[in-house]
């Protein structure tokens, strides 16, 4: 377990390390964490993409309502699963952070902000499948600023990823056979 936790260590400062630090990158992955609210970049990439998008019919059809449910409900479950239940249960300890930007102070593994970025971009794209490769660009530079940041290893930001994309395709499983 020890040479686990050692390689992690070292593949994230890799990570962190890959993108030169300096007040453009640090302000661009700052953006991407939005002090622990990850769920305001997927409200403004919806909003963004109900604008930019043409509508046949005015108002919310039923396919708008499903999905404005099934959003909502695999953001919160995933949030609920990650943030007080997982972390709780393993208690990793985050890395010592940088000047760049406050980290929370709760504990890192797995990352929430992986997870629900993944959750996010899993729903929008069962929704939205000529903007994929949009909505999981947005969910991987929201992942990897965690690790440019300093506030997560490598570890939470992939176990984070999973824990969003399979739980997503599970709900979406169960929304297709009801």
């Amino acid at each position: 377990m020890n040479s686990l936790l050692s390689l992690d260590q070292s593949v994230s400062l890799f990570l962190k390390n890959f993108i030169p630090h300096n007040i453009y990158f640090d302000n661009f992955f700052s953006f991407f964490s939005l002090k622990g609210s990850s769920i305001l970049i997927w409200i403004l990439v919806i909003v963004a993409v109900a604008i930019l998008e043409e509508r046949k019919y005015p108002g919310i059809s039923k396919k708008d309502k499903k999905f404005l449910v099934l959003f909502s409900l695999s953001f919160l479950l995933t949030t609920l699963i990650v943030e007080y239940i997982l972390k709780n249960i393993f208690e990793r300890v985050r890395p010592i952070a940088t000047q760049i930007y406050q980290c929370p102070t709760d504990y890192s593994f797995p990352s929430g902000h992986a997870a629900t970025a993944f959750a996010a971009a899993t729903i929008l794209s069962f929704f939205d499948k000529k903007r994929r490769w949009f909505y999981y660009t947005i969910a991987v530079l929201i992942s990897f600023s965690r690790i440019y940041l300093g506030c997560h290893y490598f570890l939470d930001v992939l176990i984070g990823v999973i824990i969003g994309y399979f739980l997503s395709k599970i709900l979406l499983k169960l929304f297709i056979k009801l």
